[in-house]
């Protein structure tokens, strides 16, 4: 057959299909065009992929000891911390506090709340184990007698609430779990109620390397509270955001109970002799700057070697035979070694070693640690607590800590605070340093 008796036959081929099947071929030309144009406009109402947060975080965790970040992406407490550090509103509507402080009434909102897996929130469900703390709930109040008053306790109520299996009130449930051994590898949370959250995925790394690595390999799309940024690829798709942690300090800690340690002017020498930040890195004191009870008027031991020496001069010690270990974890290597430094400058020589955990004794030791919303500083300087890793012992600062936690009224409370920031600061049972700078990583 010729190509012109092809296309003849093609042709009539057709002709004989349309008018045979008229209808058919009309009614999807116009479903076609009827497509075309209404498809763009129904577009966004068309379901689409869920984004999932992969989100990595240093450290091991079991289920009871998760990042507060997590507990607070799935339930809610009976009050919210702001900013400044002022307890908030939680499941709570409101609250009051008799008997100077030892008895705690909350009166508890009742506007339809449901657990994750359906069941409507009652007070009832709300169960506490403190110990020496009495509780109890009527109607809609919960009550709690404290053997002696606590007036940080409204903060500590904001630790989220839950049922047994991580059943929360908060804005994600738990879609799955799993562990290694008797720690979380990953915790995988979806939106409750909430369609419009991505879902979001928590690794954890034992080590900053490993959550780096694993942020180049594409296991994650987001990291926060990175030091620094090697060894990590910063492809155009890697948005970077620097944040200085007012929440946290960087902190020069001496072991005070062993010479010549034991020395307030041999401390405040050493101070003296640092350089130290300028910028909204400075740390002052062991409170948030952002706290209500943030007293920004204490000694800054400003770099002063000559301040230094002649402190060190009325301090008659052997400087040639002294020498110091400062105690480090890697991450704060660099700070080591500017101490190091410095302190050669003032005659005393010093020794880096890089630790993995805190060691029983040491000379010196740089870690950062985390401030606590309320300004109570019981556990960290208190004499008699664990917390206190100088072995610190102060009468002058041992009463305030008492006070700063009896004392209901706020300003009262503030100028307790004041006076524990000013007199630790003249002290110095540690070095303030700075408010780390970190990095947050998120891959678009």
């Amino acid at each position: 057959m010729t190509v012109a008796k092809k296309i003849k036959f093609y042709s009539l081929f057709l002709t004989a299909v349309v008018k045979k099947q008229f209808k058919i071929v009309l009614g999807g030309l116009l479903l076609g065009i009827l497509a075309f144009w209404s498809l763009p406009k129904i577009y966004p109402f068309i379901p689409k992929p869920q984004k999932i947060l992969k989100i990595g975080l240093v450290g091991q965790f079991s289920l009871n000891s998760l990042p507060s970040e997590i507990f607070q992406e799935i339930s809610l407490g009976l009050t919210l911390v702001s900013e400044k550090g002022e307890p908030l509103p939680g499941l709570a509507e409101s609250w009051s506090v008799l008997d100077e402080g030892k008895t705690y009434v909350f009166k508890i909102k009742t506007n339809g709340l449901h657990w994750h897996d359906g069941k409507k929130f009652s007070p009832e469900d709300i169960s506490y184990n403190f110990k020496d703390i009495e509780f109890s709930t009527k109607d809609n109040l919960l009550t709690f007698k404290l053997s002696e008053p606590f007036s940080a306790f409204p903060t500590v109520l904001a630790k989220p609430i839950f049922r047994k299996g991580l059943i929360g009130l908060g804005r994600y449930k738990v879609k799955k779990i799993e562990s290694s051994g008797k720690y979380v590898s990953s915790i995988f949370l979806t939106a409750f109620q909430q369609n419009s959250l991505p879902d979001e995925l928590y690794r954890f790394y034992n080590t900053e390397a490993d959550l780096k690595l694993a942020f180049n390999l594409g296991e994650i799309n987001e990291i926060s509270g990175v030091f620094n940024l090697d060894n990590l690829y910063l492809s155009p798709k890697v948005k970077v955001d620097q944040q200085v942690m007012e929440n946290a300090y960087v902190g020069v800690f001496f072991n005070t109970s062993a010479p010549p340690f034991s020395s307030k002017t041999f401390r405040q020498a050493l101070a003296y002799s640092l350089p130290k930040e300028t910028d909204e890195k400075r740390a002052l004191g062991p409170i948030d700057p952002r706290s209500w009870a943030y007293n920004p008027d204490v000694k800054p031991y400003n770099e002063d070697l000559a301040h230094a020496q002649t402190l060190l001069e009325g301090e008659k010690l052997d400087l040639g035979s002294l020498k110091i270990i400062i105690a480090v974890f890697p991450q704060f290597e660099q700070t080591a070694n500017m101490l190091s430094d410095s302190w050669q400058k003032i005659g005393i020589n010093s020794e880096v070693k890089i630790i993995s955990a805190i060691p029983e004794t040491f000379d010196v030791l740089i870690i950062g640690r985390e401030i606590p919303k309320d300004p109570d500083q019981y556990y960290f300087w208190h004499s008699t607590q664990a917390g206190n890793i100088s072995g610190f012992k102060n009468p002058r600062i041992d009463k305030l800590l008492e006070d700063g936690r009896k004392t209901i009224d706020k300003e009262e409370r503030k100028s307790i605070y004041f006076d524990f920031q000013r007199y630790l600061v003249e002290e110095s049972p540690v070095i303030f340093l700075e408010h780390p700078r970190v990095y947050h990583l998120s891959r678009q």
